[in-house]
């Protein structure tokens, strides 16, 4: 059955969606309230940008033992009335330092609901209607990429950033009430022993998969990639465009448009969007028109390329998600997610940080070659095995005494072989 068609399922897409466009609210008000009620230095509004990365960089794989032992409905609750309530302790701040206490403990919350989210979709929908579901719901978050700096400003203009903050606690609000009806498909448990413990094995299910260690390299470049934007993108558009913030709020919608409306055409073709020749294209695609945006001095050409890079992100970002889920138990996703996320948050907080040097090192350009180059060698990566593929033994298969029950057979295989067959996993 179409994911689309069970109610709870379509209540729970377009709750992310005002869940997600409540947290850009919110972004644009912290840096919006910092500089204008605190008289924050640039320093000052950075600091207040890492407590949103930072806390899932530093839990690491703990992130995602509390989904995996009380699974995900229970934490994403958890995870976003805690966030509500620190939206509205972030209204009523006083001080800078208690505006970046508030923030970084709405971090950690944050850190806690990402592995959540992405282990429900498995629990929710049948295989078959799994990429589809996970294309349905990336597209619901990224709406919020289109849409909620536009709403931030606007509220911000209206009754100033604390009516931001107050709009992304009612969001998570909403985001807890879609999640409560939803009934998830049981699964065995088999965490034990200490958080710690947990973890370790959580990054050892991960180790022990070819193929899992091979989608995280990919997937690095791509990180990266993104990260540093956040430092190019209002350099470029200020330095090279010569170009109003106004230019650089109209790009970012460019490209927010183009992944909503492209992750429309993914959901729409489903399965067959999640194999590693998809995934291969989309980061490739990323590096590429990246480097296209960013290399111009020409604002339609930048209009051009960052609205491919934003129509190029959902055939990455979709199969990415959907081959993790398949590739790993079941009970083990909200650690390999947790991971997935200290990935992405590590290489966005050092691309970040070294994408200013670059640029004032390289130019515009050979900044933008530098990053749009690390998917393109992460794909290089992913093609140079692509002559081997992961099988595990299905549900009658004999064990050699001692042998890992979770083990994997190396046998060939191509690119175009849907991923269902490439891992050969037991699905929940």
């Amino acid at each position: 059955m179409h994911p689309l068609r069970d109610s709870r399922f379509r209540a729970l897409v377009v709750g992310q969606a005002v869940n997600g466009i409540g947290s850009w609210c919110a972004l644009v008000a912290i840096w919006g309230y910092a500089a204008e009620r605190f008289d924050a230095s640039p320093a000052q509004v950075a600091i207040l940008g890492l407590t949103w990365t930072v806390p899932g960089a530093i839990l690491g794989p703990l992130a995602g033992v509390p989904t995996d032992r009380y699974g995900p409905r229970r934490v994403l609750i958890a995870a976003d009335l805690a966030a509500a309530a620190l939206a509205i302790a972030m209204a009523l701040s006083g001080t800078y330092w208690s505006l970046v206490v508030w923030s970084a403990l709405q971090g950690f919350a944050k850190s806690f609901a990402q592995p959540a989210f992405g282990a429900l979709a498995p629990r929710l929908v049948e295989d078959d209607q799994l990429a589809r579901a996970n294309a349905l719901l990336s597209t619901a978050m990224q709406v919020s990429i289109a849409i909620g700096p536009l709403l931030g400003a606007t509220a911000i203009e209206s009754s100033g950033a604390r009516g931001a903050f107050l709009i992304d606690a009612l969001t998570y609000l909403v985001g807890v009430a879609v999640v409560l009806p939803l009934h998830l498909r049981p699964i065995e448990r088999t965490t034990s022993g200490s958080p710690w413990t947990e973890a370790r094995e959580g990054w050892r299910v991960v180790r022990s998969r070819p193929q899992v260690m091979q989608l995280f390299a990919i997937a690095t470049g791509v990180y990266v990639l993104w990260g540093s934007g956040v430092t190019l993108e209002p350099l470029y558009v200020r330095e090279v465009l010569d170009r109003s913030p106004a230019t650089f709020a109209l790009l970012q919608t460019a490209f927010g448009t183009a992944m909503v409306l492209m992750g429309l055409v993914v959901a729409r073709f489903g399965e067959r969007t999640t194999n590693r020749r998809v995934l291969a294209i989309g980061a490739l695609g990323s590096g590429v028109f990246s480097a296209l945006y960013l290399s111009t001095s020409w604002v339609v050409v930048a209009f051009v390329g960052i609205t491919c890079w934003g129509a190029i992100t959902p055939w990455f970002t979709t199969p990415m998600r959907t081959m993790l889920q398949r590739a790993t138990p079941p009970e083990t996703h909200g650690r390999v997610f947790a991971l997935d996320e200290t990935l992405r948050n590590w290489a966005m907080a050092v691309a970040t940080g070294t994408a200013g040097l670059a640029f004032d090192a390289f130019g515009n350009r050979g900044a933008a070659l530098l990053y749009g180059a690390l998917p393109v060698a992460g794909v290089c990566l992913l093609l140079g095995r692509s002559g081997r593929r992961v099988v595990e033994p299905g549900p009658g298969a004999q064990h050699t005494p001692g042998e890992d029950p979770g083990a994997v057979a190396v046998v060939p295989g191509d690119l175009q072989t849907p991923v269902a067959d490439q891992l050969g996993v037991v699905h929940p």
